[in-house]
């Protein structure tokens, strides 16, 4: 047998496992329904369908506040559901966030020791296998999310820095930079496509700076990294930026307007504080509270017991760490892991926790930790200085046992239909001259693809203004296109939420006619009215 025939046996296998896992993961999404969450009828259909056809000019505030988000991360799916049969279209997300296992079995083949070379492959696969089946993680599978998606970009970036550790450290500088601004560029790509993960973006950044590595090394790192990721949220998300900025004056709008000063916002930093934590103490216990009651960082119960154990093992390392150094013959076992790149990966994800906890301490926003999770828990128990029969049997029990306590999130499905989005909206007698106002806080704008194109939908109640604002020329925009509209006026809203409605345009001058009111049924959610208005 040639010498090589085992290494490329192997190469075989990792790439055997590469193509089949995230197919398989789409037949998963497949099984698990169709996604209708909050988001996606509010936003992420809308978003897509808007960009594609133009609408920006057309439509006012229709997806409500998300109506300002980049929508480039929801034309992809929008241009494939509205087309394709949904199952083809949901097979095809599931296989594109299965993508995850790649980059997953990727980093940890990186940063694992372990002999046999085919133990190696065989233990970064299954890590990656089970980073796939967390409860966060599960629960987003073949959804519109996307938080799911774009940690394919984060992995992708630490794969690649845990890969070419040898040379970030040691190469020229030409060298080092290059793999640097890559890693950089993947990163902010994510970025770019997603904002709340830039949390991961200044992590993988400010982790660099605890690679072993002289001072000017590990700073001119960061500098390279950095500018890969300016260059590449410029990319994705410049244009888009630009825009906010020319027409409302702030271009991450309408958040941290408090600095921009935008008139077309409150002077706020629109931060969603629902589910930080009120105090230190809170703080500290967060990974324990939530495993205990997973609605205090989200809108949907899940289980899953990963980051109270990542709570846990953490500081054990880091304290096995402190007191190696001041014992002779003491330290970090490294038989098992690469502890460069090891340290590098737990004290980015700490950074990012540490983030994500300041910033949102929305769960979702933190489920790529949670896939990682399996690699971390390793890497944890692999650098304790115990005897390594006794890591390895942790390793396996700890992980056994989390895996057979996940309960997924739903976040809304519904069973799979010819197409993904199906609405029936009565006939409008004159639709040239129509345009249709919407009101109230649900989530309606999946329906608008299926009106008349030529209709145009202005919001005049939403999370992001309300009739009664005050400090708000976007209320402005709203009355200004409702002066200059001369035609039939309708109102989109849900059936239960029609009186509130029609009290919300009453400061506008305007009343429904709640007799006149007809049926928009649909696939997604429950029934919608659309009712005639009159001005007062």
């Amino acid at each position: 047998m040639s010498p090589a025939a085992p290494g490329r046996r192997l190469r075989l296998l990792a790439l055997a496992l590469c193509g089949a896992v995230p197919p398989a993961y789409g037949g998963l999404a497949l099984l698990l329904g169709q996604d209708a969450n909050w988001d996606l009828r509010n936003y992420h259909w809308y978003n897509g369908y808007a960009f594609v056809t133009g609408r920006g000019g057309l439509d006012l505030l229709a997806a409500q506040l998300p109506s300002f988000y980049n929508p480039l991360i929801d034309v992809p799916f929008y241009l494939a559901a509205s087309v394709w049969p949904a199952r083809l279209a949901g097979f095809a997300l599931g296989t594109v966030q299965g993508l995850n296992f790649v980059a997953l079995f990727a980093l940890a083949h990186a940063v694992l020791r372990l002999e046999p070379p085919l133990a190696r492959v065989g233990v970064a696969a299954l890590l990656a296998g089970l980073g796939l089946l967390g409860g966060g993680t599960l629960g987003l599978l073949g959804t519109t999310f996307y938080d799911n998606t774009v940690s394919v970009l984060l992995f992708a970036a630490l794969a690649l820095i845990a890969n070419r550790l040898p040379l970030l450290l040691s190469a020229p500088w030409p060298v080092a930079a290059r793999w640097a601004v890559l890693a950089g560029l993947l990163m902010g790509s994510a970025m770019g496509l997603k904002q709340t993960t830039m949390l991961y973006g200044v992590a993988l950044c400010a982790a660099l700076l605890v690679l072993p590595a002289p001072w000017p090394r590990r700073l001119g790192l960061c500098w390279w990294f950095g500018l890969g990721v300016l260059a590449a949220v410029a990319a994705w998300a410049g244009w888009w930026m630009l825009h906010l900025w020319r027409d409302f004056g702030n271009p991450l709008f309408p958040y941290m307007n408090q600095l921009f000063q935008s008139p077309y916002a409150a002077l706020s930093d629109y931060r969603q504080q629902t589910y930080l934590p009120g105090s230190a103490w809170e703080a500290l216990a967060f990974p324990f509270l939530i495993a205990a009651d997973p609605l205090r960082s989200g809108e949907v119960p899940w289980q899953d017991f990963r980051l109270p154990v990542l709570a846990v093992l953490l500081p054990l390392t880091a304290l096995a760490a402190c007191l190696g150094r001041r014992r002779p013959g003491g330290g970090l076992a490294h038989d098992l892991v690469d502890p460069a790149a090891a340290r590098y990966l737990l004290v980015a994800m700490a950074l990012a926790y540490g983030l994500w906890l300041k910033m949102f301490a929305i769960y979702r926003y933190l489920v790529p930790v949670e896939m990682l999770a399996p690699l971390l828990i390793v890497l944890c128990l692999a650098l304790l200085p115990l005897q390594r029969r006794y890591r390895l049997a942790l390793a396996v029990l700890v992980l056994a046992g989390l895996q057979a306590t996940v309960r997924p999130a739903d976040w809304g499905r519904v069973p799979w239909g010819e197409r993904w989005v199906t609405a029936a909206p009565p006939a409008l007698a004159d639709p040239d001259r129509t345009m249709v106002l919407m009101a109230g806080y649900w989530a309606i704008a999946h329906v608008l693809p299926s009106f008349p194109p030529q209709i145009p939908f202005v919001r005049v109640e939403s999370n992001f203004v309300q009739p009664t604002s005050t400090g708000n020329a976007t209320l402005e925009l709203i009355r200004h296109r409702l002066a200059g509209h001369g035609g039939p006026l309708h109102l989109l809203c849900t059936i239960p939420d029609t009186p509130h409605a029609a009290r919300s345009i009453e400061p506008l001058g305007l009343e429904l006619d709640q007799g006149g009111c007809r049926p928009v049924p649909n696939n997604l959610g429950e029934t919608l009215n659309l009712c005639p208005v009159r001005r007062r």
